[in-house]
C-alpha cells in the first residue's frame, strides 16, 4: 500500500478520496443523541389522610307494630324512669386570623382597629370531648408566597415553623419582601407564640410582634398571665383575660371540630396591642387552587363591619386543617394582599 502512493500526487488523490468518504460517513450515518440532563425529582408533597366531618344522627326509625292479641293485664307495669336531655356541645370558638401578608400602606396596620376588652363578652364556651381535627404534627414547616390584591404580583414570602416538646409549643412565623418589592421597602415581620398544649388545642401564654422597615421598628407583646387572669400588654393597660383567648398567630392553628356551612364563630383574639372579638362566617367544601394543586378547604371568613378591615383564611382539610391561605381586605372592602401556601412539610418524630 506505501508503495502505491509512493508519488506526490497519488498520496493527493488518496487523501481527497478519503475526505470524500468520511463526509459522506458523517452525512448518512444515523444521527445518535445523548441525554443532555439529569431527569428532574418529583416534588416534595406531604399527602396526608384527609379529615373526617361529624358523622350525622340519624334519627331512630320507629318500629313497625306488629298486629298482637290484647291480653288482660294482672300486673301493674313497672313505673318508667324519664332519661333526660343529652346537654348540647358548644363548638370550640378556635378560628383563624390573617397576620402574614405583607403590609403596603395600608396593609401595616392590620389590627389598628382593635377595640378595647370590655367589649368582649366574658361567658365561657364549653370546647367539645373528642374534636374532629387530627392532632397537630410534632413538627411543621409552611411557606406562603405572599401577592399584593388578588391574585397579584408576589412581593414577599412567610415561613411559619411549629415545634412541640412535651406539653409546650412555640410557633414562629418570619414575614420580609422579596425581589423588587424589596428595593422599594424593606418590610419585616417576625411574630411568636408560644404556650402550653393538650395535643389538640393551644393556650398561649406569651406573643410577641416585631415589625420594621426602611423608616421605623414597633415591638409589641402580650403576656398571658394566669395567676391574676389578666392580659398584660408592654404598651397599653392591662385587660381581663378572656375565655379561649388567643393571639394572632396562634389562631391560624386552634381550629375547631369542622363545622356546618353558615356557622357563625366568635373568638377573643390579641395582636399584642389590645384584644378583640373575631365574627368568623363559614363555608365547607371549598377548592383552592394553589402550586401544590387543588386542595378541599374550610374557609373562614370575619364578618366585616362597616370602616373596619375583614380577613379570611382557608384551611386545607387534606393537610390536617393546617392554613393554606389567608387574605386581608381593607376598610373599603378592597382586596389588600393574600398569603398562598407553596410548601408543607410535617414530622411526627
Amino acid at each position: 500500500m506505501i508503495a502505491l502512493l509512493s508519488t506526490p500526487k497519488q498520496r493527493i488523490v488518496a487523501a481527497i478520496a478519503t475526505s470524500l468518504i468520511l463526509h459522506a460517513l458523517l452525512l448518512w450515518l444515523p444521527r445518535i443523541e445523548l441525554p443532555s440532563a439529569q431527569p428532574e425529582l418529583p416534588p416534595l408533597m406531604a399527602q396526608l389522610q384527609a379529615v373526617e366531618r361529624a358523622p350525622k344522627v340519624a334519627k331512630p326509625k320507629a318500629a313497625r307494630k306488629k298486629k298482637t292479641v290484647a291480653a288482660p293485664v294482672t300486673t301493674p307495669a313497672a313505673p318508667v324512669t324519664p332519661v333526660p336531655d343529652a346537654p348540647e356541645l358548644v363548638a370550640a370558638s378556635a378560628v383563624a386570623v390573617a397576620s402574614e401578608v405583607i403590609p403596603s400602606e395600608t396593609l401595616e396596620e392590620v389590627a389598628s382597629a382593635i377595640v378595647a376588652a370590655s367589649s368582649v363578652a366574658e361567658a365561657p364556651v364549653v370546647a367539645p370531648a373528642s374534636p374532629l381535627r387530627p392532632p397537630l404534627p410534632k413538627h411543621a414547616q409552611l411557606k406562603f408566597e405572599v401577592r399584593l390584591g388578588s391574585d397579584g404580583i408576589v412581593v414577599g414570602e412567610t415561613r411559619h415553623t411549629l415545634d412541640f416538646e412535651d406539653d409546650k409549643y412555640v410557633l414562629i412565623s418570619t414575614t420580609k419582601t422579596i425581589g423588587l418589592a424589596r428595593l422599594v421597602k424593606a418590610f419585616n415581620l417576625n411574630q411568636t407564640s408560644y404556650g402550653v398544649s393538650d395535643g389538640q388545642l393551644l393556650f398561649p401564654r406569651k406573643y410577641t410582634e416585631e415589625k420594621s422597615d426602611d423608616s421605623k421598628k414597633e415591638f409589641y407583646s402580650a403576656t398571658f398571665n394566669q395567676a391574676t387572669q389578666m392580659l398584660e400588654f408592654d404598651n397599653a393597660p392591662a385587660v381581663a383575660l378572656a375565655p379561649n383567648v388567643q393571639d394572632m398567630l396562634s389562631i391560624l392553628y386552634q381550629f375547631p371540630p369542622l363545622p356546618a356551612a353558615g356557622d357563625v364563630l366568635a373568638v377573643a383574639v390579641t395582636n399584642g396591642r389590645n384584644l378583640e372579638r373575631f365574627n368568623f362566617e363559614i363555608t365547607t367544601d371549598e377548592i383552592l387552587n394553589t402550586r401544590m394543586g387543588k386542595l378541599h378547604t374550610v374557609h373562614f371568613r370575619k364578618l366585616q363591619a362597616p370602616g373596619k378591615e375583614g380577613l379570611e383564611i382557608w384551611f386545607a382539610q387534606e393537610y390536617r386543617l393546617l392554613p393554606v391561605k389567608v387574605r386581608h381586605i381593607e376598610a373599603s372592602g378592597k382586596i389588600g394582599g393574600e398569603a398562598i401556601i407553596t410548601e408543607i412539610r410535617v414530622s411526627d418524630k
